[in-house]
């Protein structure tokens, strides 16, 4: 999500964003955005998907069979700020970050509730997710976790503030590992992340070690940059990407090639995405 430092544009220099870097990740369109579907999926008005994605400041619900991104509403109550990205436990509570505040999010209306001022150790992250303690386990606990534009993966304390680093994605034989943008924790399927790989010319699909938090890119790369947001559901990966000013794209990416597939292209930037650790794994 190197990527050159993403900075918002309110944002004083001393806020660094550690995640994933440009094109930076400025206000969000406030709008719903018009969007040209690129993959002839079949009508389906009775999608229960629960792939989240968003702008800046607009919370949008992703219909898994047409592809749609549907508007739920703004997220007022950010102030000036842009959301960063969002994740989703098991029983659904939404939280989401700023560069430096973590909120709760109502996925009904996008509306946010502050929760917490982050602390220093967890100031400036930009990927979010939950991820199952034991992913085999259904009523294990879910973690608040994070990475960075090192490589490194924390897990943030929700009621202090506090991010501890918990492991690393390593290196591979092209270089270093770093977040290119968000990852996924789902029972029974496993943690994966979009990943760099020393360049900027494709992000990866990478496989995640539960336990090290050693990332394993797959195949050659997904084709695409700035994949900012991840999201899957019932065996399918989505990815989110910013493209810059007044474009964004989504992409489905092969779980075992790690390629991606234009599905959807328009005018909305995506700054992130989340799902459930709960979503189906299967068809």
């Amino acid at each position: 999500m190197f990527r050159a430092v993403r900075i918002l544009t309110w944002c004083t220099c001393a806020l660094l964003v550690t995640a994933c870097g440009s094109p930076s990740r400025g206000p969000g369109n406030t709008t719903d955005a018009a969007t040209t579907n690129q993959h002839d999926a079949p009508p389906n008005t009775g999608d229960l998907s629960r792939v989240y994605a968003h702008s800046g400041t607009t919370l949008y619900r992703i219909d898994t069979h047409t592809f749609a991104p549907q508007m739920i509403g703004n997220m007022t109550g950010l102030g000036t700020q842009s959301l960063t990205d969002l994740a989703v436990d098991k029983d659904d509570h939404m939280v989401g970050i700023t560069l430096d505040k973590l909120y709760a999010i109502d996925a009904t209306t996008g509306t946010v509730t502050l929760v917490k001022d982050l602390s220093q150790s967890a100031n400036g992250f930009t990927s979010l997710s939950y991820v199952p303690a034991d992913l085999n386990d259904p009523g294990s606990a879910d973690l608040l976790v994070s990475a960075n534009d090192q490589g490194d993966v924390y897990q943030i304390d929700a009621s202090t503030g506090t991010a501890a680093k918990i492991g690393s994605y390593g290196t591979v034989a092209q270089g270093k590992v770093i977040s290119s943008g968000d990852l996924v924790g789902v029972r029974g399927l496993g943690i994966y992340a979009t990943v760099n790989v020393g360049t900027e010319a494709t992000d990866y699909l990478a496989k995640i070690d539960p336990v090290t938090w050693k990332a394993t890119p797959l195949g050659a790369g997904t084709g695409f940059s700035h994949i900012f947001g991840l999201g899957y559901w019932a065996g399918t990966f989505y990815g989110f990407i910013d493209a810059g000013a007044g474009a964004g794209k989504m992409v489905t990416i092969d779980q075992n090639t790690g390629a991606g597939t234009l599905i959807n292209a328009g005018v909305q930037r995506w700054y992130g995405a989340g799902v459930t650790t709960d979503a189906p794994i299967l068809q």
